[in-house]
C-alpha cells in the first residue's frame, strides 16, 4: 500500500470515529440533566446551613446564649459552667468548613474559572462572588472570634491542601478585610443578583451595606490592637454606607413548617432545656425595660424570674419550670429569623465610631445610641410610646451604651459574649456552682473555645504550631487586652 493509499485509509478512519464519537455524546447526554450544578441551590444551601448552625440549641443555646447569659439551663447545665462537649466542637467545626464554606468557595470557583459563563445564568458572575465571599468573610470571623487562630489563607483547597496551616487572628482579621474590599469590588450594579438568596433576594446594594456593616464591625473588634488600619478601614465602610434601618437588615427567613422552622422552634417541640438566666431578667426588671415581656415569658404566678446562672445538673433540675420565666413567644416561634447582621448592631457600632472620633459616622455618639434602641425595640415589636419612655429614661453614657448594646444582641448570643470580652461589660455573673472548665477570673465566661480534637489526628503538626495542645479556655484573643 502506497503512501497516498495509507493517508486515505487514515482519513476515513478518522471521519469514522469521529462521527461515532459525537454521535455518542449525542445519544448518552441526558436533556433533562444541567451539565453544571446550580449555583442558586448551592447559595440557599450554605446559607441555611450557616444559620441553623448559629442560632440552633447547641452552638447558639448551649454556647452562645448562655455564655453571653441570656440563657440558663433548666437541666444539663454544664455548658453553663463552661464543660464544653468535645464532639460538639469537631462536629460544628466540620459543618461549618466542609459544609458552608466549600459550598460557598464553589460557587467563587464555579463563577471564576474559564467556564464562568455556564453558571452567569444564576446572576451575574462578579455579584455571585461577590455574596459568597462576604459571607465566608461572615463566618470567618465568626471561627476566629471563638477559636483564635483559624485555618484561612490555606482553607477551602481542597484536595490541594487537605492539612492547612493555622493563620494568627492578627492574619485572619488583615485577610477579612482584604476579602470584602474584593467582593465589594466585585458587585456588578447592572447585573443581576444570585439565585437562591434567601437573605436579599439578589438586591445587590443591601449586600453592599452588609459588607460594609460587617468591615465597620471588624474594624471596630480590632481597634484596641490595631487603631491605625481599624480606623482606616471603619471610617471606608462609614462612608460606604452601612445598615442603619430594620429594612436593610440581613435576615434568613424561616418558615412554619418542618424542616424549614427555626431551629429553637424544632428544638423546643421535644425539649426545654433553657429558660431565662437571672443576669439579664435582673437587668432588664431594674431598667424597667419593656423587651422583658418579649424576651421571656412570666412564671405561674405572674412574676418574671431568672433561673440562676450557672448551677449545677442537680440544682438546676430543683427548679420547677413553672417557677421561672421561660422563654418567649416571640423566641420560640417557627418563623423567628436568624440575623446575619441587623440596623441595632450597627447603630451601637456607629456610636462608637462617633465617640472615637472616626470621620464618616453620620451623627453624633447619643443620636446613634438612641436609634440602636429604638431599632432594637422595633424589631422586637415593643410600641413606639413604651420605646421613646426607655429611650428618655436612658441617656446616653459609656456605661450605658455597653449594657444597652448587649441587651440589643440578644439571640445572638455569639456576639454577645464577643462583645463583652471586647468591653468588659456589662458585669455579668459567675456560674453558681462554680467552673467545671475554667473561665475568665475562675468562674466568669471564658475567653475562648479550645481547637477541636480532631485535628489533632487530621491536622496534627499545624494544631500543635497552633498551641492546640496548650491553649486553654483561660487564654485571651488577640484583640481581647482590656
Amino acid at each position: 500500500m502506497n503512501l497516498k493509499n495509507m493517508l486515505t485509509l487514515g482519513l476515513a478512519g478518522a471521519l469514522v470515529l469521529t462521527g461515532c464519537r459525537k454521535d455518542f455524546d449525542s445519544i448518552n447526554t441526558n436533556p433533562n440533566e444541567p451539565l453544571t450544578v446550580s449555583t442558586g441551590f448551592l447559595l440557599t444551601s450554605a446559607q441555611k446551613s450557616l444559620m441553623d448552625n448559629t442560632t440552633d440549641e447547641w452552638w447558639n443555646g448551649r454556647r452562645g446564649n448562655q455564655l453571653a447569659q441570656y440563657w440558663a439551663s433548666n437541666q444539663y447545665s454544664n455548658e453553663s459552667r463552661y464543660q464544653f462537649r468535645t464532639e460538639i466542637d469537631n462536629e460544628y467545626w466540620s459543618a461549618f468548613y466542609a459544609g458552608a464554606l466549600k459550598d460557598l468557595q464553589d460557587i467563587i470557583d464555579l463563577n471564576s474559572g474559564e467556564n464562568a459563563v455556564d453558571v452567569s445564568s444564576y446572576g451575574s458572575n462578579g455579584n455571585q462572588i461577590a455574596v459568597a465571599t462576604l459571607l465566608q468573610a461572615w463566618t470567618f470571623q465568626m471561627l476566629t472570634d471563638c477559636y483564635g487562630d483559624i485555618p484561612f489563607s490555606q482553607a477551602l483547597k481542597g484536595s490541594e491542601n487537605t492539612t492547612p496551616a493555622y493563620d494568627s487572628q492578627a492574619d485572619v482579621y488583615a485577610g477579612l478585610i482584604t476579602m470584602i474590599d474584593g467582593a465589594l469590588a466585585s458587585i456588578d450594579a447592572a447585573g443581576a443578583g444570585p439565585e437562591g438568596d434567601i437573605v436579599y433576594g439578589g438586591d445587590m446594594s443591601k449586600w453592599a451595606m452588609f459588607g460594609n456593616s460587617l468591615k465597620l464591625r471588624i474594624a471596630m473588634r480590632m481597634s484596641d490592637v490595631n487603631g491605625a488600619a481599624a480606623k482606616s478601614a471603619g471610617e471606608a465602610a462609614l462612608a460606604a454606607g452601612v445598615i442603619l434601618d430594620n429594612g436593610d437588615n440581613a435576615l434568613f427567613g424561616y418558615l412554619d413548617a418542618v424542616p424549614n422552622n427555626h431551629p429553637i422552634n424544632q428544638d423546643y417541640q421535644t425539649r426545654n432545656d433553657f429558660a431565662a438566666s437571672n443576669t439579664m431578667v435582673d437587668y432588664l426588671t431594674t431598667n424597667a425595660d419593656p423587651r422583658l415581656s418579649v424576651y421571656y415569658a412570666p412564671n405561674a404566678a405572674g412574676a418574671y424570674v431568672g433561673e440562676v446562672y450557672g448551677l449545677n445538673e442537680a440544682n438546676a433540675a430543683l427548679t420547677p419550670n413553672d417557677d421561672v420565666s421561660q422563654r418567649g413567644s416571640a423566641v420560640l416561634a417557627a418563623t423567628m429569623p436568624g440575623i446575619y447582621m441587623d440596623a441595632a448592631q450597627v447603630r451601637f457600632l456607629c456610636a462608637e465610631a462617633a465617640a472615637k472620633g472616626w470621620a464618616n459616622a453620620g451623627g453624633s455618639a447619643e443620636e446613634h445610641y438612641a436609634a440602636g434602641i429604638q431599632a432594637s425595640m422595633d424589631f422586637w415589636g415593643v410600641e413606639a410610646a413604651d420605646a421613646q419612655t426607655y429611650i428618655d429614661a436612658h441617656p446616653f453614657s459609656a456605661e450605658s451604651w455597653v449594657y444597652e448594646k448587649w441587651v440589643a444582641l440578644y439571640m445572638q448570643g455569639i456576639e454577645g459574649w464577643c462583645e463583652w470580652r471586647r468591653l468588659d461589660g456589662p458585669a455579668l455573673n459567675a456560674c453558681a456552682d462554680g467552673s467545671l472548665g475554667g473561665g475568665t477570673d475562675g468562674d466568669l465566661p471564658p475567653h475562648r473555645f479550645t481547637l477541636p480534637l480532631d485535628e489533632a489526628t487530621l491536622n496534627e503538626a499545624n494544631w500543635d504550631a497552633a498551641g492546640g495542645a496548650t491553649n486553654t479556655l483561660n487564654t485571651p484573643l488577640w484583640w481581647d487586652v482590656n
